[in-house]
């Protein structure tokens, strides 16, 4: 008989360590930024004054995520740009990347990791590789300029690479929680039988 209710116990803590972990499975692909936890193709716009572009990064050697600002890991990356309008199709485009240096500092007054040749990206598309050496916080700076030189359309997209990001964080924190509960829960169980054989 004694043994019924020990089988329920440890029945109840599996269901509830599933349910837990379903529950955190559940909430990671939809709601945090860092890329290992994106299955969509995200929505990640560049505002151009009145305009707009798409931009997406990807580290195909480590995962198929594909991320708007939080890239997980330093290394190889793909990074993706997409402007449909005819306009900036026939614009020069000229693209860099920046690191971050905040405090009031910005990204205005540190030299490019990375640049482009200016040119016309007839398609609207443009991809490139650059490998990240650093983590840390960088912003992509497009200026697309008329042949004239009489408009032009500027945008940044501030993100980061290798920084653990604050949704990551709460979730590895309610993890090792929920593990602690769990084995703290079956360790008091066996305890507790011990005792009573």
């Amino acid at each position: 008989m004694s043994k019924v209710p020990s089988r329920r116990r440890k029945s109840r803590i599996f269901r509830a360590g599933l349910a837990a972990a379903a529950m955190i499975f559940a909430v990671r692909p939809g709601g945090a930024l860092a890329a290992g936890w994106h299955y969509y193709d995200p929505e990640c716009p560049i505002a151009l004054g009145e305009k707009s572009m798409k931009f997406v990064a990807m580290q195909p050697k480590k995962s198929i995520d594909r991320v708007c600002d939080a890239i997980p890991e330093v290394g190889p990356t793909v990074i993706a740009l997409d402007a449909p309008d005819p306009e900036l199709r026939e614009m020069n485009w000229a693209i860099e990347i920046v690191r971050d240096a905040g405090e009031g500092g910005g990204e205005e007054k540190t030299e490019p990791v990375m640049r482009l040749p200016v040119e016309k990206h007839r398609n609207g598309m443009v991809n490139f590789d650059h490998t990240f050496a650093q983590a840390g916080k960088y912003v992509l700076r497009v200026k697309m300029t008329s042949d004239d030189g009489a408009k032009d359309y500027v945008g940044h997209h501030p993100f980061t690479v290798g920084l653990l990001d604050k949704t990551e964080f709460y979730t590895y924190i309610f993890f090792g929680c929920f593990v602690a509960l769990v084995g703290g829960g079956g360790a008091f169980t066996v305890l507790r039988k011990r005792k009573a054989g």
